[in-house]
């Protein structure tokens, strides 16, 4: 049995998919004669309140999660700052921006060279360990587009602003986040083509209401259930029977 994460398939893949007894593909057209199950998640990611609740239940300034991954985006770790620094006070987003450890001292030197000040509306941090809370309480996430970060992104529902990692192999990151993007679940900008005015005139346009509107896309092209999915489909290519948990999901 062979898995695909992302939506380019590798060469490896390529050549093993045409051995193997069942193909699965996280996203559509990834390889041909496959079952799109999409990528498993951890549970909770599955079991967040549908977005048409939680964005309703929110006022105030907009609630932005910008995400570098453990290793940091240099990208939108000098785009942002300078980008939240063009709008006016009252128009800036509540702030919680993970740099990966390495770089967490030069975004704090870029919010600071910016003018922005970091506190309660502005967190710089260098790790998040729920990333589950991390991703509900947003309304827009700006990040790479990892399969793994697409797929959880679905599965919570939050409207996310892509800028693909431009040196991904087969430039896969791009169609990974133009499957949310074809959508309207996401926007997709190339690295290239991001700049602090750019962003900052879209961010300046974005409401709550059209934000709860891409999170509703966003979940309606989830794969909740891809964990059992591909459990199921292993447990019958090995010839067992999985055993359930107390709850009734497969162990």
């Amino acid at each position: 049995m062979l898995h695909e994460q992302n939506s380019i398939a590798g060469l490896a893949n390529k050549v093993l998919a045409k051995l193997a007894r069942r193909v699965l593909v996280a996203f559509p057209d990834a390889l041909p004669n496959a079952e799109w199950t999409g990528n498993p998640i951890r549970e909770e990611l599955a079991r967040t309140p549908a977005p048409k609740a939680r964005y309703a239940a929110r006022s105030g300034p907009l609630n932005v999660l910008v995400v570098g991954g453990s290793l940091g985006a240099a990208a939108l770790n000098e785009v942002v700052p300078r980008a939240l620094a063009k709008l006016a006070p009252q128009e800036r987003p509540r702030m919680v921006h993970q740099a990966g450890a390495k770089h967490i001292d030069a975004l704090r030197a870029n919010y600071e060279a910016a003018g922005i000040a970091t506190g309660d509306d502005v967190q710089l941090v260098p790790f998040i360990d729920d990333m589950t809370s991390a991703y509900a309480n947003a309304d827009l996430v700006i990040c790479r587009s990892g399969a793994m970060t697409v797929a959880e992104i679905a599965a919570v529902g939050v409207a996310a602003f892509f800028v693909p990692f431009p040196y991904a192999v087969d430039d896969h990151q791009t169609t990974n986040a133009a499957f949310l993007a074809d959508h309207g679940a996401a926007l997709l900008v190339q690295q290239r083509d991001l700049s602090v005015d750019n962003l900052a005139d879209w961010l300046r346009s974005q409401t709550r209401a059209s934000l709860a509107d891409m999170a509703e896309r966003s979940r309606s092209l989830a794969k909740p259930d891809a964990t059992e999915q591909v459990a199921q489909i292993c447990a019958t290519v090995a010839g067992v029977t999985p055993s359930l948990s107390p709850e009734g999901k497969q162990q």
